[in-house]
């Protein structure tokens, strides 16, 4: 039988082999996230932090976050999108977190006994978001079964009960106990940067429609309107006394929540290096990767360094001659398409093989990065794939 030192002496000589194949990388700081959450808290002061974790949290490792931020004061619990999402993270956090709210977001639209079941069964909260689902839900006695939220349309269009249905399902509740009432309702804005634009002040006007109904019948309903954007804004949007939580996703991850918005102290959790494995020096009329598409022009020579890393791992394949990577104390542009496995950028004179180029990090304006693609550092970030060597620090 392996004693506990044993075991212990395997699983760091695992980690060791593992950091000795290492050809492309993601650092993910504890600290950093923890320290973006507590910028959230202070931005919102007197609401509660419900930390989306949805996407393996926006690609930096659902179960990883959630054990970091459990202990966290101010925490409301866990968003996921999917049922499966939520299972794994009840599954993963195991008894010091049963009690811990994780609320599936976009998951139980179509609502059907199999997925009561399945929300009974794993402690989930499910969001209710549509009308059709609601009847069914109420129908079949599931609000006194298991916690539950509604989300209410009120201008993205995407999920959410009309508002004009509030008065209704409020009428229906009303009579029963309090056990069969929500734990939360909300709604998802659309512009949470812009609190002055007209889609902006519809779906305020109608949120506090919708939160009236409830409040003048239920009472003890929780709301919450504000993501990253909002949280940002938190003072236009008036959040302290319309909401009593927030929901921080992008900027929990250290990325503020649009290309002009102020960091407020958020620290980049994650750091996507990959190693380079070749240099050549080219010469005049020399090209690079398939198609030749970058070339090296008349009367002069290029260092061009090859990184092991592709778009197989998450390095978007758009970023060919636009994106830029931090190499030897300096940004590098791509230079050839980007290939499955590999990627080349220009080199600088000090970089050697061996090196770290860094591709997602402090030195690399995520906001920038991902507009020269025409994306967002949403994609960049959960792009990063599973064969990417997570280092958890």
């Amino acid at each position: 039988m392996k004693t506990p030192s044993s075991r212990l002496s395997r699983l760091l000589k695992n980690k060791s082999d593992a950091s000795a194949h290492e050809r492309i990388r993601a650092q993910l700081e504890a600290s950093s996230l923890v320290s973006n959450f507590r910028v959230i808290q202070k931005l919102s002061p007197g609401l509660d932090v419900l930390p989306m974790l949805k996407a393996e949290a926006y690609g930096h490792g659902a179960v990883w976050a959630a054990r970091n931020l459990v202990a966290e004061s101010g925490l409301d619990g866990f968003g996921v999108a999917t049922l499966e999402e939520g299972r794994q993270l009840r599954e993963e956090l195991g008894s010091r977190a049963r009690r811990i709210r994780l609320v599936v977001f976009s998951g139980a639209a179509h609502w059907s006994e199999e997925k009561g079941q399945f929300c009974e069964k794993f402690g989930l909260t499910p969001v209710i978001a549509s009308q059709e689902d609601w009847d069914r839900f109420f129908s079949q006695g599931w609000p006194s079964r298991i916690p539950y939220e509604l989300k209410f349309n009120t201008g993205m269009n995407r999920l959410g009960i009309h508002p004009g249905q509030a008065r209704r399902i409020v009428r229906q509740l009303a009579s029963l106990s309090s056990e069969w009432h929500p734990q939360g309702v909300f709604s998802h804005l659309a512009s949470g940067e812009d609190p002055d634009c007209s889609l902006s002040r519809t779906q305020m006007e109608r949120f506090l429609n919708v939160r009236s109904e409830f409040e003048e019948t239920l009472g003890q309903v929780r709301f919450h309107l504000g993501n990253s954007a909002a949280i940002w804004n938190a003072q236009k949007w008036r959040l302290r006394d319309l909401t009593d939580l927030v929901r921080p996703g992008i900027s929990l991850y250290g990325v503020p929540p649009w290309k002009s918005a102020p960091a407020k102290g958020l620290q980049p959790v994650m750091t996507l290096e990959a190693k380079v494995i070749s240099i050549f020096q080219l010469k005049a009329g020399e090209s690079v990767g398939y198609g030749g598409r970058f070339r090296v022009s008349s009367n002069t020579s290029a260092r061009i360094a090859t990184l092991a890393g592709g778009y197989a791992d998450g390095i978007h394949r758009g970023l060919y001659e636009k994106g830029s990577v931090w190499l030897g104390g300096r940004l590098n542009r791509f230079a050839g398409i980007i290939s499955m496995d590999l990627s080349s950028i220009e080199c600088p004179p000090q970089a050697q093989v061996g090196d770290w180029a860094q591709i997602l990090g402090p030195h690399i304006d995520i906001w920038e990065q991902s507009a020269k693609i025409g994306s967002v550092p949403y994609e960049l970030l959960t792009s990063v794939s599973s064969r990417v060597q997570r280092d958890y620090v």
